[in-house]
């Protein structure tokens, strides 16, 4: 996110704080800033990798179910329109307890999705606040 405020609207101390955060975290020394906004830097060469390997990005597709093949084995997402999207593999992402919903009754006798039960989802809220002037 701080990569959005130019330098000289932004207060080292916020910076200082984040980095002595990290710092005292186990693996605080692998701690990397982007050199770009996130979206451009991080998003779009995911997504040009994938679309350069034959596959597909949808955004804003939201999942209404999970359709199997008689093997367990995703068969295709049927999305909320009413649409299908079939294919040779499939990922997608989406808090916790909407996955949670989501799965196939199938699935949840699997070790590995009953695991999922143990996750709980936080809610997370970012607020940005500008001053007009440094607080003391």
């Amino acid at each position: 996110a701080l990569n959005f405020i130019n330098p000289d609207e932004l207060s080292m101390q916020c910076i200082l704080i984040a980095l002595n955060r990290f710092l005292q975290e186990k693996h605080g020394s692998k701690m990397a800033f982007l050199d770009g906004n996130p979206p451009e830097r991080l998003c779009m060469p995911i997504v040009e990798h994938i679309e350069s390997k034959g596959g597909q990005v949808r955004l804003n597709s939201r999942i209404k179910k999970i359709e199997l093949n008689e093997d367990g084995s995703v068969k295709c997402f049927i999305l909320n329109n009413g649409s299908t999207i079939k294919g040779d593999a499939f990922v997608f992402a989406t808090p916790v307890d909407i996955f949670k919903l989501l799965l196939p009754e199938d699935w949840k006798e699997i070790p590995y999705f009953q695991k999922l039960e143990k996750l709980v989802g936080v809610p997370v809220i970012n607020v940005h606040i500008w001053f007009d002037r440094k607080l003391k």
